[in-house]
This record gives structure tokens, sequence and C-alpha cells, in this order.
């Protein structure tokens, strides 16, 4: 029992949240341009455990297909099925829970949401397929891990600026997992699994700024719609920074760093974000 509970906390990565921050904290920013979370505690314990068990299920199901590549990897080699820890029958058991955990959390809000849910569920699946058909499996994590769309049709919040901030959010996630790529490239070569880097090549970086500026760009056009003060302008200046730490970070190839750094793009975000629609509404 002792040992099943350690694989599955290391299968779902629990003991690495950086994954379930770059969930929340989009998730969080949707909420508050369409609910005062401070009031509605329900919306709020939602998007808390939806990132959690939908970070859980995504590594889960990435574990399983993967299983092979990353026992031949010395970073993944450790991994409970990798490794043996866990078997290929009990990852797909855990993954099972996790399915009756999410659908049970997403009977509690409408239909709308639940037939996104079921897309986007749909989504994390194929997902880790991807890095074997698609050249560039990052565009399909940035749709596949943005929860704009959910949390909005959850708050009955579906809008123009709905679609801008899922552009946005699309674009940070590409951004910041052609990062995560980089650290991975030789090892990706080797194996034959695509990426971002290995598509974009020399360009990658001018992307990732290019993908970055997009991210932005839609942050301010949110603000000029919801008609937030200078300080979020701040808030773009300070966040703009840290991607250049990023660039810095990246150059010295450090490129986990770099994508770790994002966890404070998106608490940025979300304190003006805040800001803005409690206090200077």
């Amino acid at each position: 029992m002792i040992r099943l509970l350690r694989g599955s906390i290391a299968l779902c990565r629990l003991n690495k949240p950086i994954g379930i921050y770059l969930i929340f904290w989009p998730a969080l920013a949707a909420a508050m341009l369409t609910t005062d979370i401070t009031n509605d505690f329900r919306v709020l314990i939602i998007i808390v455990l939806g990132s959690i068990l939908v970070r859980s299920i995504g590594c889960v199901i990435n574990d399983i297909f993967d299983k092979d590549f990353d026992a031949k990897v010395e970073r993944t080699k450790l991994r409970p099925l990798a490794s043996g820890a866990l078997s290929k029958q009990e990852g797909w058991m855990i993954f099972a829970l996790l399915s009756v955990c999410i659908l049970v959390l997403i009977a509690f809000t409408n239909f709308q949401t639940i037939l996104m849910g079921a897309i986007f569920g749909c989504l994390i699946v194929i997902y880790p397929l991807m890095k074997r058909i698609f050249l560039g499996p990052q565009l399909f994590l940035g749709m596949t891990f943005n929860p704009v769309f959910i949390v909005h049709s959850m708050t009955n919040g579906l809008s123009i600026a709905s679609v801008i901030l899922f552009i946005g959010v699309f674009a940070w996630v590409v951004a910041f997992d052609t990062y995560y790529g980089l650290s991975d490239i030789e090892d990706d070569k080797k194996l034959g699994i695509n990426s971002t880097p290995l598509w974009w090549k020399e360009k990658t970086q001018k992307i990732i700024f290019t993908l970055q500026a997009v991210f932005l760009v839609c942050l301010y056009a949110i603000g000029r719609i919801y008609s937030f003060s200078n300080v979020w302008l701040l808030g773009l200046v300070l966040i703009s920074l840290l991607f250049f730490l990023q660039y810095k970070l990246a150059n010295n190839e450090e490129h986990l760093s770099a994508f770790k750094n994002n966890n404070f793009v998106g608490l940025l975000m979300c304190i003006f974000m805040f800001l803005e629609t409690s206090y200077f509404a």
C-alpha cells in the first residue's frame, strides 16, 4: 500500500507542483474576469482541485504512453512506470481513479462546462501521442492545458475576451514548454521524438520572443476591454522583465530554470488581475 501511495505521488508529479501552478494561474486569472472569487469560493475550490487533477491525469497518461521512452532518458528513467516501481496496470488504475474524480468535480458545474471538459479530456489523452506524429507537440499542449474556455463556461462568461485570453495563454504555454523542450533536445534527437526546438532550430529563441509578445499584447487587450487602470501596465512591464530574465537563463543553457520562472509570470498576472478586478474596478 505504501509502495502504491509513493508511486502514485511520483506518477502524478505531486512532488513537483510546477505544472499545477502553470495550469492554476491562467485558470484563476480567467475566473477573476467573470466572477468575484472572494465571494464565490465554489469556483475557487473547483479551480484548485481541477488544476491538481488535470495536471495529474496528464502526467499519468503521458507516462503510460512514454514508459519505454522514459526508461532510456537519464532525467526520466526513475519515473515509477519507467523504473518498474509501478506496473502499467497500476498506472491505468490511477488514471481511472483520477478520471472518476474529475467527473465528480465537473458534475458541480453546468452542461456547457461538462461538454467543454469532455472535449479537453479527449485532447489530454491524445496529447502524449503528438510528439510521435506532429512536428510541434507544444502547439497541441497550448490548446490542451489551456483552462480559459472551461473556466469561462463555468462562470457563463464566454466572450471575445475569452478568445483573446485563450490565444494569449496558448502563446505563453507554447513559449514556456519550448524552453522545457530545449532541456530535452538531445534525448529527443536520439529517440526520434518531435518538439518545437527541433522544428524551429536556430529560430527557436526568436519565436519564443514572438509568442511572449503575443501573450503581452493579449493581456494588454484584456486590460482595454475591461478598462483596467495604468497599474495593469506596470504588471505587464514586470512580466516583460521576467521574460528577459528567461532569455538570459536560456543563453546560459539553464532551460529548466527559464521554464520554471514562468510560475512568477503567472503569479504576477494574477496579482495585478486581482488588483484591477477587486480594487480598481
